[in-house]
């Protein structure tokens, strides 16, 4: 059975290349009851081409009047209408011509029309592309392959009627900081109504949890859930508390006395502290197991190395009684000085470096004077230059 899309073309190109109305041969008969049988599925009617044709159409016989279709409308009206029964008619009709659908008629028919020229094959084509669509330009910027159907021609097309894509980028970074400003000043001092006091853990509540939320932006390390607590909060006893700590191994801290473990293994939060609340009970019940104590075993530190901070000395602090030997040794000090001085001993730094320098300029001036006594003797026109000595 022919398709409905297919006959629908074919019959349109059929229509274009409508011959004059004159006696048809048996074979053609069939393109007369087809036409009478599509009529149904038609909704636009044939009109004139223009005034001038029409006065002109006047004295040639209304049979020889040429008429312009609206072929893609009726196109479309034909695959809106055709049903399964209308067509399989058109198909037993084209079999009592020698062909086996509408469709191979059609083809056929219009083949041995002449003037079946470039013109039918462009109308085919139009045709044709409308039906399946414009193809999409791959390499365009708002190509998209989740949406195929995208028509990227119309986007790709810029007369100057826009702003930047850099502005538009700085315009959505501006329209953010404005909806969170928005969230600040309107919508966040609603949540005091929320508040609650803080209420410290009681004695059953030794789990800690910790989780990482990105204020509503999907990532990945969002589903990462942390869980601490003290292995002496948890009312073992002490061989049951070391079996503990060994059983945690490198989970364990010695400074803080905690013990830390995390899980990402699950999509959502729930499933991991899940996972984690599981973990920890059994990790109690293995402790408790009075099957194997581990005493045998020493607990392993080396996964945590403890780094010395540097304090200062206790011999340095400041005590009362080194306050009053620094004044007694300094009191001495200045005593010594007072008897040198006037004994003549003590030295004044100042003094010596003025002497010094006085000293050094006075050396300076007469060996200046020495060389402007003795002159440098001329040397004669005859008279070769001396040689140096080695």
């Amino acid at each position: 059975m022919a398709s409905a899309s297919n006959a629908a073309r074919i019959f349109a190109l059929a229509c274009r290349r409508a011959p004059r109305v004159h006696p048809l041969p048996p074979v053609q008969q069939i393109s007369r009851q087809s036409l009478a049988a599509q009529r149904a599925f038609s909704t636009s009617s044939a009109r004139w081409t223009d005034e001038k044709t029409k006065k002109e159409g006047a004295e040639e016989s209304e049979g020889e009047l040429p008429q312009q279709l609206e072929l893609k409308t009726m196109n479309k009206a034909f695959a809106e209408t055709a049903t399964p029964e209308g067509l399989r008619q058109l198909d037993e009709l084209a079999k009592t011509n020698g062909y086996n659908t509408i469709d191979e008629f059609l083809t056929a028919k219009l083949r041995q029309t002449p003037g079946w020229a470039s013109e039918d094959r462009a109308l085919e084509e139009e045709l044709l592309k409308d039906d399946i669509g414009e193809k999409p330009n791959k390499s365009s910027f708002w190509f998209d392959e989740e949406d195929p159907e995208t028509n990227t021609e119309e986007h790709d097309e810029f007369d100057e009627d826009d702003i930047t894509s850099m502005a538009h980028g700085k315009l959505e970074e501006v329209r953010e900081m404005r909806h969170y400003a928005r969230l600040a000043a309107w919508e966040m001092p609603l949540l005091s109504k929320f508040a609650k006091p803080f209420v410290p853990p009681k004695e059953n509540e030794v789990l800690r949890w910790r989780y990482t939320t990105y204020m509503g932006e999907s990532h990945p390390a969002e589903r990462k859930v942390v869980v601490q607590f003290a292995p002496d909060d948890l009312k073992l006893t002490p061989v049951q508390t070391a079996k503990l700590k060994k059983l945690v191994g490198p989970r364990y801290n010695p400074e803080t006395e905690l013990v830390k473990i995390s899980c990402e293994s699950y999509e959502h939060q729930a499933q991991n502290k899940r996972y984690l609340t599981g973990l920890v009970d059994d990790l109690i019940a293995a402790a408790k197991d009075p099957k194997d104590t581990f005493e045998d075993v020493p607990l392993d530190l080396r996964h945590h190395r403890i780094k010395e901070k540097p304090r200062f000395p206790k011999e340095w602090r400041m005590t009362k009684e080194r306050r009053l030997e620094l004044d007694e040794q300094r009191k001495a000090a200045a005593i010594a000085d007072m008897e040198r001085a006037e004994s003549g001993l003590l030295v004044d730094g100042k003094q010596a470096i003025d002497s010094y320098l006085m000293q050094k300029l006075i050396e300076e001036q007469e060996k200046q004077k020495v060389a402007e006594m003795v002159p440098a003797p001329k040397a004669g026109k005859g008279a070769a230059p001396a040689r140096a000595r080695r």
